[in-house]
């Protein structure tokens, strides 16, 4: 059993950007995040970062963003699909962009607290969607589907291939689970 008083979420710090990078990295890829992306998130009414600690040790991030039906496109690339018009038909969306949490610090409900901070922080924000694509592996895992639904996120649509259009690497996403060219699926999760 977790000791809640270990548990720390808040934004990141500069100084953090670093380890986060690590974590990403480990998580998602090497060429997946880069310094500019969490940087991108300080400060700003169109993104935040939070970060999760467990008694004072960086365990992972939730990069967010926070933006309008204009920007569906350029944020997502989904094929035209009800999720997608569900999507556009909404004024302000929160997105969970790049979710991670170190394997160091698994099993112990991390990712689920990481969440529902993002969540408090969309609610702050007045988003009125929220979305996420995440990650259905080769083997048809979703390793947050679980925390997703518990958030009434419902799949929307699965896109194969999805991660390679998402990096700008040579080849293809450089998957830490299949390799380069990736070839994992998004599954768009959507409530709103």
């Amino acid at each position: 059993m977790r000791d809640r008083r270990l548990i720390l979420t808040r934004n990141i710090a500069v100084n953090e950007i670093p380890i986060a990078i690590d974590v990403s990295k480990e998580e998602l890829g090497e060429d997946y995040l880069a310094e500019k992306d969490f940087l991108e998130t300080i400060n700003t009414p169109s993104a935040f970062c939070k970060v999760i600690t467990y008694n004072r040790q960086f365990a992972g991030f939730a990069i967010c963003q926070v933006f309008g039906p204009d920007k569906v496109d350029k944020m997502l690339h989904l094929p035209d699909s009800p999720g997608k018009d569900k999507l556009l038909s909404k004024e302000k969306i929160g997105l969970f962009d790049a979710v991670a949490v170190s394997k160091a610090f698994r099993r112990l409900g991390l990712g689920t607290e990481l969440f529902a901070a993002c969540n408090s922080e969309f609610s702050t924000r007045e988003v009125d969607a929220v979305c996420a694509m995440a990650w259905k592996s080769v083997d048809g895992t979703i390793s947050t589907e679980g925390i997703l639904r518990r958030m009434d996120l419902t799949p929307q649509l699965e896109i194969p291939g999805y991660w390679n259009q998402m990096v700008d690497s040579p080849g293809g996403h450089d998957c830490p689970i299949c390799g380069r060219p990736c070839k994992c699926s998004a599954v768009l999760y959507y409530k709103g």
